[in-house]
């Protein structure tokens, strides 16, 4: 009981890691910058659920799925970390902000008519690679793979609870976007948004260097 509790504490921190919804969220402010308050609610109510059918997904298939294409964790993590390199880029140079301003000209009567628009846009790259990227992935399939191997049923139903918790928060954590974006200005928005566009592509060129050391290390060294 205790492995199993040290297990869930364990994949609940690095599944808010890695899913980094504080990290995020000056993308997420720069998408909703000139939504209304309803809209941007329903916005991300949208991204949250789909970021949790997306990792329900992986934590409950996914090994099945890679297992199906015939590919490795290290082959998606090069895959997933070359288009995470390019997103950030493109959040540096300034293009991601251009893009979101040009989001809200679909803009709805309603709340729900307007956040739905914008997220068809945004869906991919924010709910994924941005979220649910591939080290949230890998995560998810390493820990499906330990609760399988172990054979415990509660190892098992308390990742999928661990899982919809981090949504939630996760959630909370977008619904925070306009109190956050008063208190930094644009200047402030600005800066962090460029920031993090840095850090994403850092993260992207960390996750290739590592699939393709690990390709190499196989090669060389096969079990």
């Amino acid at each position: 009981m205790m492995n199993t509790t040290s297990m869930l504490s364990t994949f609940a921190a690095t599944s808010f890691a890695l899913l980094n919804p504080l990290g995020m969220l000056p993308v997420f402010i720069g998408y909703t910058a000139n939504l209304r308050g309803g809209a941007q609610a329903w916005l991300a109510l949208l991204v949250s659920l789909t970021v949790l059918g997306l990792t329900l997904l992986f934590l409950l298939t996914g090994n099945a799925i890679i297992d199906f294409f015939g590919i490795t964790l290290d082959s998606f993590r090069v895959a997933g970390g070359i288009l995470l390199l390019l997103i950030g880029i493109n959040i540096v140079t300034g293009d991601g902000g251009q893009a979101a301003k040009d989001l809200v000209v679909e803009a709805q009567a309603s709340d729900f008519g307007e956040a739905r628009s914008v997220y068809r846009q945004i869906v991919v790259p924010f709910a994924m690679p941005l979220l649910v990227g591939p080290g949230v992935i890998a995560n998810l399939i390493l820990y499906a793979g330990e609760a399988r191997t172990a054979h415990d049923p509660l190892l098992f139903w308390g990742l999928v609870g661990v899982t919809v918790g981090v949504a939630i928060v996760a959630f909370l954590i977008l619904l925070s976007g306009r109190p956050l974006r008063r208190l930094l200005g644009d200047v402030g928005l600005t800066i962090l948004t460029r920031i993090l566009g840095l850090l994403v592509a850092s993260i992207g060129v960390q996750f290739v260097l590592t699939g393709l050391t690990n390709v190499i290390v196989h090669t060389i060294a096969p079990d």
